[in-house]
């Protein structure tokens, strides 16, 4: 069993006091006499069971009372707090992750840094958060990218709708039916067409099947090789153009082009 300090303050006094006084009890049990011997076993289960009660009461009421501090602790079933929860170690959640405040919260009011948050979504780290840094100190055997103009342009961009979403408006069996549900109507790319033109390493590929991309490489590579491809034609148009210039400029001054009189 892990041990817990006791928090500052006195708000898990009433099980302390509780827990003496079980023992108390259980020391006086250790002396039984002729009247309490049948009703040994009966006492202490009830005291337990009044423990029991006890922690769990005050336990639920210091998790809402406000900052819990955890250093190891785990629950089958639901933890609520109406104030801070903080870990020092991690944090592990077999379901879902879910936080109102993380998908409403302005970040732009708040003072500080931001960057992009990572997420490991496959192996024994699956569900880690984290960042990706781009530090060329922490990065080694590289190479140019291989990617034409043609690959990222041969991949259309599309207006569509999730059919999970279409089916929360249209069926009846659905968990979150809605005939009045608004569907959200998106913007992207097909992960397949990505594969399909080479451009395989803007997926995210689970179990052998595409499930995502990641817009923010592709986009940025994709303006990379696009805009330096139309800088070389560019570059071969103004070639071709002097190339013309400077024939007109000396076809402009050949003797055949001069007029009669200049010829006499």
């Amino acid at each position: 069993m892990a041990m817990y300090p006791t928090p500052p303050g006195e708000s898990l006094e009433p099980i302390v006091q509780k827990i003496r006084d079980v023992e108390r009890k259980v020391q006086e049990l250790a002396r039984p006499s002729g009247t309490n011997i049948a009703s040994l076993v009966d006492q202490v289960q009830a005291a337990l069971a009044d423990l029991s009660a006890t922690v769990i009461a005050e336990t639920s009421s210091y998790l809402s009372s406000g900052t819990v501090n955890m250093a190891n602790i785990s629950a089958s079933g639901s933890i609520s707090a109406s104030g801070n929860v903080t870990s020092s170690g991690t944090i592990s959640a077999a379901s879902a992750l879910k936080s109102s405040g993380a998908a409403t919260t302005n970040l732009g009011s708040v003072p500080g840094n931001r960057q992009a948050v990572w997420q490991i979504y496959d192996g024994s780290n699956v569900g880690l958060y984290g960042y990706a840094p781009s530090s060329i100190t922490t990065k080694t055997n590289l190479e140019q990218v291989p990617y034409s103009a043609e690959s990222f342009l041969r991949c259309a961009a599309y207006l569509y709708e999730y059919k999970d979403q279409v089916a929360m408006r249209d069926d009846p069996d659905s968990e979150y039916y809605n005939p009045a549900y608004d569907i959200p109507q998106e913007v992207g790319y097909m992960a397949e067409h990505l594969i399909e033109n080479g451009l395989k390493q803007f997926v995210t590929i689970r179990d052998e099947q595409p499930i995502g991309i990641d817009y923010a490489a592709f986009g940025a590579v994709g303006m990379t090789v696009i805009g330096r491809a139309h800088e070389r034609e560019l570059a071969q148009i103004n070639s071709r153009l002097e190339t013309l210039e400077s024939t007109l400029a000396s076809l402009n001054t050949s003797p055949t082009n001069n007029s009669p009189e200049e010829t006499k």
